[in-house]
């Protein structure tokens, strides 16, 4: 009974804290911040059972002229005003994170090299050998050309839960993936799962980088 009522306590406490962090006002940005959401796509399940991590989507923070914008890979390749970018995640849930070193000539080439890759369709296939880009392969791209590599290539086998909805987006996927043409699909999968990828939660968890906001309950 007492251990019910401290995880009820506990439970209600959190509940607390995460209602409070909803209305907490975001601090002031920094072209260059990185900002992650839990996106409703398809493959945002898929993702957060993988990475185990509510990140199932992210971008850059840049200032322009007319406000803030996410460069994301989404399909194509584009800047999206921040509020837009905001709205569409679950719950308008955020998280921006902030390289803890950075100069104005870095934030320049990442936006230069950023700029070169627009237009640049969406990698279903999770690939870095290949011109499409997903989410966090962009910021894991552009981020080194200026000398600073965030996040970890993993391959997939080694990333976490690969059963239900993760391995239907693979299967499904598969069948088109230009790299395992003529292979049987039990061979293709094989393939696959040696793939490296850099996913979101390993970019957030880089110990260059730190958390400066969240509306996340924890």
């Amino acid at each position: 009974m007492r251990l019910t009522r401290l995880f009820m306590g506990l439970f209600l406490a959190l509940l607390l804290i995460g209602s409070a962090r909803w209305f907490w006002p975001a601090p002031d940005f920094h072209d260059g911040d990185i900002i992650f959401q839990t996106s409703r796509t398809e493959q945002s399940k898929a993702i957060f059972l993988t990475s185990r991590s509510f990140y199932t989507h992210m971008g850059i923070l840049k200032k322009t002229p007319s406000g803030w914008v996410v460069i994301e890979a989404v399909g194509p390749v584009k800047e999206t005003p921040l509020r837009i970018w905001t709205k569409r995640g679950k719950f308008g849930r955020i998280a921006v994170y902030r390289p803890k070193t950075i100069t104005k000539n870095q934030i320049k080439l990442i936006f230069s090299e950023a700029k070169r890759l627009y237009g640049r369709a969406y990698d279903i296939y999770f690939s870095f050998d290949n011109r499409s880009l997903y989410c966090s392969e962009i910021v894991h791209i552009v981020y080194k050309v200026a000398g600073i590599e965030l996040g970890k290539r993993e391959k997939l086998k080694e990333l976490g839960s690969l059963k239900g909805p993760a391995m239907t987006l693979v299967v499904k996927r598969s069948k088109s993936d230009v790299e395992c043409k003529g292979l049987p699909q039990k061979a293709c999968i094989t393939k696959v799962m040696e793939r490296e990828m850099v996913t979101p939660v390993s970019i957030a968890r880089d110990r260059d980088l730190k958390k400066i906001y969240t509306n996340y309950p924890i």
